[in-house]
């Protein structure tokens, strides 16, 4: 038969809720501090002005640019594009080879003034060579005026 015990009911469970949390705490520390600390992970962009102001960046150097492209300056040959992008106080010219999103393409298309895009890529002093560009989805739900 069972023989009654001299500890109390769930006294064993307490230290192996209080250990496995700290292991959990730990872990996530130590996730988060390891996703920081990677290159890049904490890079934000800058303006179109503010890249300008800064001039150019050093070869293997990439920087994260944003603006609203000019409607009128995209200009496509294949896959090379080449655009320019504002804030309203400097240009800059973006060039890419790469495959732009469909969200860029579709708000172009509607004639949108509001195309905002996000560039990755190196700037040479008068021109950003992007090796990706993130366009911002066009807002489905703007109010018809």
């Amino acid at each position: 038969m069972n023989e009654p015990s001299s500890a109390p009911p769930g006294s064993g469970t307490k230290p192996k809720f209080l250990i496995g949390g700290v292991v959990v705490v730990l872990a996530l520390a130590g996730l988060v501090g390891w996703a920081m600390g990677r290159a890049g992970s904490t890079a934000y962009f800058l303006k179109a002005s503010e890249l300008a102001a800064r001039g150019p960046t050093a070869a293997d150097e990439q920087v994260k640019v944003n603006g609203n492209v000019i409607p009128d300056s995209v200009e496509r040959n294949g896959l090379r594009t080449s655009f320019t992008i504002t804030d309203g106080r400097a240009d800059v010219v973006v060039t890419t080879h790469a495959a732009l999103p469909d969200a860029f393409w579709s708000a172009m298309a509607e004639d949108s003034n509001d195309v905002e895009v996000i560039a990755t890529g190196a700037y040479d002093g008068s021109r950003f060579t992007a090796s990706d560009v993130l366009a911002k989805c066009p807002s489905k739900f703007k109010a018809k005026t």
